[in-house]
């Protein structure tokens, strides 16, 4: 997890690929029905809890990825 969340800072404010992350913050290629990614964001965004306005810091962005907010 501090992996991905690494990449996903280093990329803060635009969004990453789940392709992206696996290869850079897990070391391998995205399987075809691989869940990995998910599971493991999922678990970032209750450790991560919320942003003063109530959204988490981790936002998936629709066809493009997962993005960690800049503030």
């Amino acid at each position: 997890e501090f992996n991905l969340l690494e990449v996903l800072a280093r990329h803060a404010g635009r969004p990453v690929s789940k392709n992206e992350l696996s290869e850079q913050g897990l070391g391998r290629p995205l399987a075809r029905f691989d869940r990995n990614i998910d599971v493991h964001l999922s678990s970032l965004r209750h450790k991560l809890g919320t942003l003063d306005d109530g959204r988490s810091p981790l936002q998936t962005v629709y066809r493009l990825g997962y993005q960690l907010i800049r503030d």
